[in-house]
Formats: structure tokens, sequence, C-alpha cells
């Protein structure tokens, strides 16, 4: 059935739509920044630690996977139980384990703690974008997603620079405090939230169709990340691949069955929410690789340090964060596939300078390059995340989120994945130009999932229907 619009909010108003949003966004930001914080503290972290090399790679590789693999799983127990409570208890379990890991007295101790922050974040994240889903009228619902995006994008960004500051200032394990900068408001927004609006549908929980759906995220986010990890038999890529596989297929067949499935998979099949996802995957994957891939090529090959390499990345960050919500907004006005379009085409065309990238270039030509690639990317956004929610219903708006969310991270890992086998050790001009080629024709692919958007015109757009229930 179909839900008129506009929907029914009891205890809603623009104030609790603002508190949805902010809330949304503070727990987004928790996911880029944990994962882009510490990897400048790697060398100080596994030498405080006493840890072989190996290890970095797994503090890194546990946090990625386990926020891939449980986000759809978080999202549908919000959906079950309330995504207000379920959002909570994420955050709250998200501050406890960020103290586990500053106080830390082992590699493997602080891998747990990594594990339990990405758990805890995978339940929180999905439920956010669910609340703003539920909570954001029609015609501001572009502009909320453009906003979550701005910070999403910019703590990407800071993380770099923001982990070498505090470890060269205070040391490693204060890189976890600054959670709590995050945390703290965090929890006061949704604890405030209205519980109208917050799911709950109850139902039986699908526990052997979780443990199938973990399983194959797991499996298939480990073989593509686990083979650069030194120490790992080169046979357990392709054994990891195959479990998937198996796991997949029987996940697939366990949804058919079960009147209530963990996750819908008809979500894939309703207008806008495939194209969405895979132009979110094919995005993060050209945003991250720059994000991590351009420090390296201008720290090894140019010779510049940390301040000048963060103040050109903060370019591309502050045209995201001045791109993104109009890029919200014009997808409110226009419909999700124009500005969609345009800012992917955008990003392509950003891309490619990259190809012939240079230790010779003046330092406006690296600076142009990302501002550019960080305008189509803000741009974009905004309306592929709306036209994916909007593609839910209000009772599975959770796993929609959670299902988006992971289809986001499989990008950023697929990203690290590509980064890890054209660059090495010695890596030099050739082998940089190979790898922006990979991110060239991820940001095509981007273009040619956005012009398969739905489009709307202006005037209907603001009259659009929230969904298909389930």
């Amino acid at each position: 059935m179909t839900e008129a619009w506009p929907p029914h909010r009891p205890g809603g108003g623009q104030a609790a739509e603002r508190g949805a949003v902010l809330a949304a966004l503070l727990a987004g930001v928790l996911a880029p920044l944990n994962s882009t914080m510490i990897v400048v503290a790697l060398p100080e972290v596994l030498a405080d630690l006493d840890a072989p090399l190996a290890w970095g790679s797994w503090i890194v590789v546990s946090y990625l996977v386990a926020m891939a693999a449980v986000q759809p799983l978080g999202g549908s127990l919000g959906d079950r139980f309330g995504r207000r409570r379920v959002m909570l208890l994420g955050l709250t379990g998200f501050a406890l384990a960020s103290l586990l890991a500053a106080l830390a007295t082992s590699v493997e101790l602080l891998v747990l703690a990594r594990t339990i922050q990405a758990i805890t974040g995978a339940s929180a994240i999905p439920n956010g974008t669910a609340l703003v889903r539920v909570s954001v009228a029609g015609p501001r619902l572009g502009r909320a997603f453009g906003l979550v995006g701005v910070g999403i994008g910019v703590a990407a960004a800071i993380g770099p620079p923001l982990g070498g500051l505090v470890t060269d200032v205070l040391g490693w394990r204060w890189i976890f405090a600054v959670n709590l900068l995050v945390l703290v408001p965090g929890l006061a927004l949704v604890a405030r939230l209205p519980r109208a609006g917050d799911g709950a549908s109850g139902g039986r929980f699908d526990i052997l169709g979780s443990a199938l759906l973990l399983i194959t995220l797991v499996s298939a986010a480990l073989s593509a990340t686990v083979w650069r990890v030194p120490g790992v038999p080169p046979a357990l890529t392709p054994l990891l691949a195959v479990v998937a596989l198996l796991a997949g297929s029987a996940f697939v067949r366990r949804s058919q069955l079960v009147p209530d499935p963990v996750v819908r998979l008809d979500l894939l099949r309703r207008p806008g929410f495939l194209p969405a996802g895979l132009t979110v995957a094919s995005s993060n994957l050209v945003m991250y690789t720059v994000f991590l891939a351009l420090p390296l090529f201008l720290s090894r090959l140019v010779d510049w340090g940390p301040r000048d390499v963060g103040w050109v990345l903060g370019t591309m960050s502050l045209a995201m964060l001045v791109w993104g919500p109009v890029g919200g907004a014009l997808g409110d006005r226009l419909g999700r596939r124009a500005p969609a379009l345009a800012g992917t085409v955008l990003a392509a065309v950003a891309t490619l300078p990259f190809l012939v990238i240079a230790p010779t270039w003046p330092w406006w030509a690296y600076a142009a390059a990302v501002t550019l690639l960080g305008s189509g990317i803000g741009l974009s956004s905004a309306s592929v995340h709306a036209a994916a929610m909007r593609a839910a219903g209000v009772n599975d708006a959770g796993q929609a989120a959670g299902l988006f969310s992971t289809m986001r991270y499989t990008g950023s890992i697929v990203g690290t994945a590509v980064l890890a086998a054209v660059l090495g050790d010695a890596a030099g001009t050739t082998a940089f130009r190979w790898l922006f080629t990979v991110v060239a024709l991820a940001a095509l692919s981007a273009v040619a999932s956005a012009a398969r958007l739905p489009a709307r015109s202006g005037a209907v757009a603001n009259r659009e229907h929230v969904g298909e229930e389930p």
C-alpha cells in the first residue's frame, strides 16, 4: 500500500526535524572519522603496544569489515524494536568501546575494541538515517541528507590531519577521546527526539537469516581486504569468496521463504534504490581512494609535509561543505536525477587530470583538481541518498538505510583494496597514474548509475509518495 503525502508525523515539527538531522549527522561522522584518524597513528600504536607490523592492518580491516557487515542488521533491529532505542544503545556502546580502545594494554584488546566500535556504530548510523527519513517533510528531505552527507565527507577528510595532530600533541590514545565531542551531543539529541515515528513494528526476528547475512558480508569484505595483511595464506582470499557466495545464496533462499526477512531484498527492485546504491558505492570508491592516495603521492614524491597535504584535502572538504546543501535543495526542487547526474559528471571530469599527475605540478593544480572533485561529490550525494530512502517505506526505512550504508562502505573497502594492490612501498608516478585510472573508471560507473535514477519535475517532487509499504 502507498502512504499519501504528506505523512502524519505526531510530535513532529521543524524542531524535531532539526534534531533528527543533527543526530544522524553526528552518528554518521563517527564511521569515517574513526576509520581515518587511526591510520596516521599506526606506527606509534604498534610501537607502544610492542606489536608486529601485521597487526596494523588488522586494526584497520577489523573496523571496516564489521562496519560494512552489521549495518543492515542494525537498521533491521531499529525497524523492529525502535530506531531511537537502538540508536541510543549503539552510541552508548560506541562510547564504551572508545574507552576500552583508549585503555587497551595489548594490540589484541585494541582490535577487539575497534570491532565493538564498528558493531555499535553500525547499529546507530542506519537508524539515524531512518529517523531523518520518517521525520523530515518531503520538500526538505534532500537538503537534510545534504547536511548529513557534508558531515560524512568532511569527517573523512579531516580524520588524517586531526589524528596526526592529536597523536603528536597528546598521544595516540587521545584519538579515541575525540569521539566524546561527537557522542555527548549525539546522545543528548537522540534522547530528546520524540518517540513518534520510532518504528518498533515488533515481530519475530530472523536469527538464521541474520547469521547467513553476517557470514556473507564478513566473508565478502574479508576476501577483499585480508590478502593485504602480512602472513595471511594466499588461499584464504578465494576460500572466503566461496564462503560468501554459498552463504549469500542460502540467505537469498531464506529471504524468499520467511514472511518477515531480516533484509527485504525487494528493496533492490524498487525504483531508484539500486541505482542510488551503485552510485554511492562508486562515488565512495573515488572519494576514499583520493583521500588515501593523494597524501601518499604528495609526501613520497613531492616531499610535502602533513600541514600542506591537509590544506589541499581541506579544499576538497570545503567544496563538499558548500555544494552538499545546494545539491540537496536542487534535488528537492528539480528531482533527484538532475543534480545527481550533474555532480557525478563533474566528479568524473575532475578525475581526468589525475591520469597525468606529476610531482612537478604547482600547488594550485592539486588544489583545483580536488576542489572540482569535492564539488561534484557534494552536488550529487544528497540526491543519491534521498533517492534511496524515498524508495523505502516508513516501516522498512531502517533496513533500507542499513543496506544503503553497506553499499557505501563496499566502495570504501574496494577502494582501499585496489590502492593496496596497485601501490607498493616504492610506488612511483606510473603506479599512481594506474591507480587513478581505476578511480576514473569508478567515476564513470557512478555517472552511469546516476543516469538511471528516477526523474521528477519540481512540482511532482514536492508531492512524491513516501514509498511502498511492506
